[in-house]
Parts: C-alpha cells; sequence; structure tokens
C-alpha cells in the first residue's frame, strides 16, 4: 500500500480566506479530553487515515474526484487516503482501495458495514477521519478543525421524510433508552473517530446490527467525555457551506466560503456550475488520480 504523508503547503487555497476559529465561545475540555487529543496529534504526527465510503451507483458527476484533490491542497498534515466500496478507473496507487458490495438499499445499514471495514483494516489508523465524497476541504486546516465535534441541534425525525426519518427515530429511542443526550451530529462534515471508541461502541449497543442507525450520533452522544460541540448555522458559523441550489450567485458562494473551511452538496445541490466551480477552486491534479 502507497501511504500519502503530505507536507506543509505555502501556498494558500484559491479561495482567499480567513482563518476559522471554532474554539470561540466553547466550553474547556475536560482534562481527560485533553489527554486524548495528545495522542490523537501523537498519532497524526506521521499521518492519519482519511476514510472515504463509495457507492459508484449513487455518486455524481466527479465529486470524488474533486473531494480528494481538496483534501490533499488544503490539509495542514500527513494523510493517507482509504476508500471503501466500489472502485474508479482514475485511481491511483496513493489510494487503498477496499472493494465492498452494497450489503443494503438503507444507507445507514450500508455505509455501518464498511465502518466495521475500517475498523478492522491494518491501513487504517487508530484514530481515522471518515468523510464522503461530496465534502470537499475548502481552505486550510489542522487536525483539531474536525476532532472538535459538530451538531445541527437535536435528533428530531419529523424534520425528516421516508427511511433517515425512520433511522433517526430509532437512534433517538436507542439514546433516550439508555439515558444519553440525543444531539444530531449528522452534520456531513468529516469526522474523528477513535477505533478502541467504535469497537465498544459496537459492544454496548448490538442493536446497531439490526437496522438502520445514525452511527455517529450513537458515538458522540454516548462519549464517555463529552464536550461542548459547535453547533453549525451556515449563515453565521465558520464551518460549512452547504450547496443545495443548482445555480446559486457564485460572488455569494466565494464570499461565504472565505470564512469557512468545508463545504458540502445535497444530491439536489450537484449541477453543473457546481463541477465548474470545483474546478476552478481544484484544477491540478492530485497524487491520488493516475
Amino acid at each position: 500500500m502507497a501511504t500519502k504523508k503530505k507536507t506543509e503547503k505555502d501556498e494558500l487555497t484559491k479561495v482567499d480566506t480567513t482563518h476559522a476559529d471554532v474554539n470561540d465561545g466553547m466550553a474547556a475540555p475536560e482534562q481527560e479530553t485533553l489527554s486524548e487529543m495528545e495522542k490523537v496529534n501523537a498519532t497524526a504526527q506521521d499521518h492519519i487515515t482519511v476514510v472515504i465510503p463509495y457507492c459508484r451507483e449513487f455518486a455524481q458527476g466527479r465529486e470524488l474526484l474533486y473531494a480528494l484533490r481538496s483534501w490533499q491542497e488544503n490539509v495542514r498534515f500527513g494523510i493517507n487516503v482509504v476508500v471503501i466500496g466500489d472502485r474508479e478507473a482514475w485511481f491511483s496507487e496513493e489510494i487503498t482501495f477496499i472493494e465492498h458490495q452494497r450489503v443494503s438499499d438503507n444507507a445507514q445499514v450500508d455505509t455501518l458495514a464498511k465502518l466495521r471495514i475500517a475498523v478492522a483494516s491494518p491501513e487504517v489508523t487508530g484514530y481515522f477521519i471518515w468523510s464522503n465524497d461530496d465534502i470537499y476541504v475548502m481552505n486550510p486546516v489542522a487536525l483539531p478543525h474536525i476532532a472538535l465535534p459538530k451538531v445541527s441541534g437535536k435528533l428530531v425525525p419529523m424534520r425528516f421524510k421516508g427511511l433517515y426519518a425512520e433511522n433517526m427515530k430509532q437512534t433517538a429511542m436507542l439514546l433516550e433508552k439508555n439515558g444519553l443526550p440525543c444531539l444530531n451530529y449528522e452534520t456531513h462534515t468529516p469526522v474523528l473517530f477513535d477505533k478502541e471508541r467504535l469497537t465498544a461502541m459496537f459492544e454496548r449497543f448490538p442493536e446497531l446490527e439490526k437496522g438502520g442507525y445514525l452511527f455517529t450520533s450513537v458515538y458522540y452522544n454516548s462519549h464517555p467525555y463529552p464536550t461542548q460541540p459547535v453547533y453549525l448555522d451556515w449563515k453565521t458559523d465558520q464551518v460549512l457551506l452547504p450547496v443545495v441550489s443548482q445555480s446559486p450567485d457564485e460572488n455569494k458562494v466565494v464570499d461565504i466560503l472565505s470564512r469557512k473551511v468545508f463545504m458540502n452538496n445535497t444530491v439536489s445541490g450537484y449541477s453543473s456550475w457546481l463541477e465548474k466551480f470545483l474546478d476552478k477552486c481544484f484544477p491540478v491534479s492530485s497524487d491520488f488520480e493516475n
């Protein structure tokens, strides 16, 4: 396996940035959490793994290609990339590819199966970053940008429809049954996982294997040393811009991104405009492409 060991760059990104201070107003973390962050930093001195579950059937355009370009350009620590799922013809040897056939039409069931593969893989570091093919790193980030937990309020199933709403409902019921908080950590941003804590989660909640649960919310709500999360609101936070429109005002997008570190797109937000915009931001091929 070829490990991508990335060194710090001096260039600025295509979008001029004002660095986000996502810790403003945060409560001081407990000493135990500080010790954990020290362990994370020690792991990342060499590299830390970015794991991306990938299903070609549901991919739109070249999302994954631009996502990987954004990781190479804007992370300020060493990474290696593991893709679990389907292979694209353009993958280079810098990607560790683990084939995995989709096991369910329920996305949460399928991604949980891929998460278990990540936990078992020796190519994935003990602490690792879990991301998606439609999440882009738009400005330079350090590991704390990702390690800091983020929420979008509480788990409120009635705000959603279909299978996702059902998954959220049973996730909330599981957490309530165990006397745990019910915050919604499903923010479509990269998150930091610990293999040991994931294994403990699987052991504590065997129900996870029986159906679709929002496992990121289970993981963070059951964390033994919780910290105050960042509450996301795209109009005011310095973290995330979700693209939901087919043709947004590009000048406004560029202005907003000057204060953000991540961008994602919904299914409805993918368009020819978005692909052209991503190509402007990340025109140079990454080491992850042939």
